[in-house]
């Protein structure tokens, strides 16, 4: 059991070998000056291991490849944008001159692969109410009524309006505007009447303000974008990959036997699958023929 573990985890392991192995962008067969080489070109991230790219020594059309030399280029990148960063602050007021001080006159930029400052574009500031609120206050009004001929409260109105808000009378000063002589005493012949009225308003008021400005200006980046590998191998006409005398016999060739005997258990379970298959079209077929006879014999 030991053993079969054993293989299966050396067919897993060279499957994923395999499949780690990455593609090249170009292969490149010459020979310069009497040296065979083959060279694999690789454009891959620059966090990439160039030590993954080596392979181990291969045939290919005659010759054996040996891993001889890496070559590392990198691939730089470098631009400029035009950029608009948004950025939110909340103010208990919408004066500008106390939101301008929540404002910085400039930010600094970065997202990893772009940098660069920022400055406010002071055109851009907007500022809305952040939420509202019922508040009331309340409203006055003073009426001056007369001249009158005498104090009488019929001549003074019990309401007034203002600004759409009505009134209730709270108060009367009568103030005397002229005299007549009876007798010999002054006695007053005319008044006027300064009444006081109050009332209650109701309105909205903003809890707290939201100001949305915008920064703008240049970002740049600067850096490498990739990495080009260029592995070459060189070839020995004629030159055969040796195997390891330890591993004959003992890897692969161990490993026979329970691939074989895997096979004809397969084989073995498909012959008994069709074995059922045909005993019961046997017997299908036997079920059906008295039938068959029984019909022909109605008819003689």
């Amino acid at each position: 059991m030991k053993k079969v573990f054993m293989c299966l985890l050396l067919a897993l392991t060279l499957t994923t070998s395999a499949a780690a192995l990455e593609v090249p962008t170009d292969t490149v067969v010459q020979n310069l000056n009497g040296s065979q080489q083959l060279i694999k070109t690789y454009v891959l991230s620059p966090d990439t291991d160039p030590q993954g790219l080596i392979e181990e020594p291969f045939e290919q059309e005659g010759y054996l490849y040996t891993f001889a030399d890496i070559v590392k280029e990198d691939n730089r990148v470098s631009d400029v944008l035009y950029h608009r960063e948004t950025v939110t602050v909340e103010t208990g007021t919408n004066d500008l001159s106390k939101i301008l001080d929540q404002l910085k006159p400039s930010i600094d930029y970065d997202d990893g692969v772009y940098k660069g400052a920022l400055a406010l574009d002071h055109t851009s500031i907007r500022t809305e109410a952040s939420g509202y609120e019922t508040r009331s206050s309340t409203v006055t009004a003073t009426k001056t009524i007369g001249p009158v001929d005498r104090n009488d409260m019929s001549y003074v109105p019990a309401t007034t309006v203002k600004n759409g808000v009505t009134l209730k009378l709270s108060g009367v000063d009568w103030q005397v505007t002229g005299t007549d002589l009876v007798g010999d005493a002054l006695s007053p012949s005319s008044y006027q009447a300064v009444a006081t009225y109050s009332g209650k308003s109701s309105y909205k008021a903003a809890t707290g303000y939201v100001t949305t400005a915008d920064y703008v200006g240049e970002i740049s980046r600067d850096g490498v974008e990739s990495v080009t590998y260029k592995v070459m191998y060189l070839g020995t006409e004629g030159g055969k990959i040796e195997v390891p005398a330890e591993h004959i016999g003992n890897t692969l060739p161990g490993c026979v036997p329970y691939v074989i005997g895997g096979l004809g258990l397969l084989l073995a379970v498909l012959l008994a699958v069709m074995l059922v298959r045909s005993r019961r079209e046997a017997r299908a077929y036997q079920d059906d023929e008295p039938e068959t006879h029984e019909q022909e014999d109605e008819r003689e």
